[in-house]
């Protein structure tokens, strides 16, 4: 991740709510945010600089970057230091409307969502080169947030892949706590997703359709990103786990990152590849994501599965030169447990 420091702005007074939302904001729209976006960089900054001066002891720091990761995605980062006594009930502060002194009053959960990434008290970085780290110690608390620059939809299709999936609810339930998202984000870009919600029924499928709906908002997120943003945006949920692919043609990889039970693998004319998942819930607690990557070359397969398929079946009895759909439910249809939702996502890359 390539930071560049643009930013260094104090705040003393009143008068550097808009100092500071002026020069923000300006720094946005050379970004290429659009209006909407830019819009909502205003409203993060006035709200983070009028909490320091009400809250956070009447000074401090902010500071506004400009980040650019591995594959040249570019995003506003605002770190805003103050000298308070801190928030003393986050999940409180959290709620909409929360304010006890003469704020904006949209709370720290509207801040949250206008941001891709949001940290209260995160390490400092050592990529500020020349910023006096020593010089921030006199500031008692932090909160760090960061919006990613919208990529142009695609509204084609990836024409390398081929895909197939199927989804069924328990028998007996009429609403399927499983769901499944295929999302292509060039022309060389896909990605796509199991969702399983906790349990099956109306609450399930609840908390797996609002995950779906958040990955393809913010699908142009990086991984661990989006992973983050979707924990958050399933809280008060009755949870979910996830099993998350990213395909890029162009490099011939495929990365992937597990929370919770949604098994899979990496299938080619080599062998088979599991896919490793770590322990967790999103939207209750889940540990630090992490992706693994594989090759993903002409004539490969990924299948994701949810715990609704059981694991009594082997890839050998399979021919992975038929259409994935073809796969899919043949696995539903001989697999799947009765007392449980199921899906199937198979992706083949086009020989």
């Amino acid at each position: 991740m390539n930071r560049e420091q643009i930013l260094v702005l104090e705040i003393d007074s009143e008068a550097d709510v808009g100092v500071c939302r002026r020069k923000s904001v300006s720094l946005a729209g050379q970004l290429g945010f659009d209006d909407v976006k830019t819009g909502e960089v205003a409203i993060l900054v006035s709200e983070l600089v009028t909490n320091v001066l009400k809250h956070g002891g009447g000074k401090g720091r902010i500071m506004v970057c400009q980040l650019q990761d591995s594959e040249n995605r570019k995003a506003i980062e605002i770190w805003c230091f103050d000298r308070g006594n801190g928030i003393p009930d986050m999940e409180k502060a959290m709620h909409d409307g929360f304010t006890n002194k003469q704020t904006l009053g949209i709370g720290l959960g509207t801040i949250r969502r206008f941001s891709d990434i949001f940290d209260v008290n995160p390490k400092l970085s050592e990529s500020f080169n020349d910023i006096d780290i020593k010089s921030l110690n006199s500031y008692k608390h932090c909160i760090r947030i960061v919006k990613w620059i919208p990529e142009n939809r695609w509204k084609g299709t990836n024409r390398n892949l081929i895909t197939g999936a199927v989804s069924r609810c328990k028998p007996g339930e009429t609403l399927n706590g499983d769901s499944y998202v295929i999302c292509n984000l060039s022309p060389l870009k896909t990605i796509a997703a199991i969702i399983d919600g906790l349990g099956h029924g109306k609450d399930a499928h609840l908390a797996s359709n609002i995950i779906k709906e958040q990955i393809l908002l913010k699908s142009e997120l990086p991984l661990v990103d989006l992973i983050n943003y979707i924990h958050q945006a399933a809280r008060g949920t009755r949870g979910a786990v996830i099993g998350l692919v990213y395909i890029n043609i162009e490099t011939s990889k495929l990365s992937f990152v597990g929370i919770g039970n949604i098994e899979g693998f990496v299938f080619s004319p080599s062998g088979k590849k599991s896919l490793i998942s770590f322990g967790g819930i999103l939207g209750h607690n889940i540990r630090t994501p992490q992706i693994f990557e594989f090759p993903f070359n002409a004539g490969d397969s990924v299948c994701l599965f949810s715990d609704g398929i059981n694991t009594r079946w082997n890839t050998d009895e399979l021919n992975w030169k038929d259409h994935p759909q073809k796969i899919a439910d043949y696995l539903i249809n001989n697999y799947s447990r009765l007392n449980d939702d199921a899906t199937v996502l198979i992706i083949s890359h086009a020989s």
